[in-house]
């Protein structure tokens, strides 16, 4: 025999609260418009509810949430998206932003960063070892939207792309299953999120190959010298 269905009617964000242990904002919270502001100019969404999750069950949780009472569903990191995906008027926004652990290993040449973890933190922690990973030019975008988003900045001539450079990631699915995908583990799944669409998934941890050694100080260039003016 199934279980009956809850009402979504009857669900709320205190439901909510009590499934997970990060924030739950609401538009009566005193940082909820400093919290749904996203880079793009000109938008201004309204979310009903954001929801900063401290972990993978979190966002399976929030997931859940927004499944059962059939709220349309964002997921945050950085919020520079041209196209306002990181937010939605009237639903719910799975901001990331509180989940920032790295782990560089330098033998190996790769890094681990949670998915609210900034361009700029990132590259911070792998220059540390003398690594990068190209991340674009504007080190406030977070690493999960610019890596899955594909990620072009001053590095990709010589390494490729940020997804190029994309070696695992856990994904949480839409039925809340926590899953490390690569080339060997769901390998359907770890190509889609490399650019076969969107919406297979959260992720809240990716591995990346990391450039290296770099001298300090140098930089490459492209294109023809500048002559000395004469």
């Amino acid at each position: 025999m199934t279980s009956p269905r809850a009402d979504p009617t009857t669900i709320t964000a205190d439901d909510l609260r009590a499934r997970i242990k990060g924030r739950v904002i609401e538009p009566h919270d005193a940082d909820y418009d400093a919290v749904r502001a996203v880079m793009m100019g000109g938008a201004d969404p309204c979310p009903a509810v954001v929801v900063r999750p401290t972990d993978d069950a979190d966002v399976a949780q929030a997931s859940a949430f927004a499944r059962q009472t059939g709220l349309p569903l964002a997921v945050r990191s950085g919020g520079h998206s041209g196209a306002a995906h990181g937010t939605v008027d009237g639903g719910l926004v799975i901001d990331v932003r509180d989940l920032t652990a790295v782990d560089i290993d330098a033998t190996t040449r790769t890094g681990w960063g949670e998915a609210g973890l900034t361009a700029g933190e990132f590259t911070a922690a792998a220059a540390a070892h003398g690594l990068a990973v190209g991340f674009g030019d504007t080190g406030s975008v977070g690493i999960s939207g610019i890596t899955l988003g594909g990620g072009v900045g001053y590095l990709s001539r010589k390494h490729g792309l940020t997804i190029d450079n994309l070696l695992a990631a856990d994904v949480v699915t839409a039925d809340g299953q926590v899953l490390r995908v690569d080339e060997h583990s769901h390998p359907d799944l770890f190509w889609a999120i490399r650019g076969g669409g969107g919406n297979f998934g959260v992720s809240g941890l990716v591995r990346a190959d990391a450039a290296g050694p770099l001298r300090p100080g140098s930089r490459r260039c492209s294109g023809r010298p500048r002559r000395s003016p004469r």
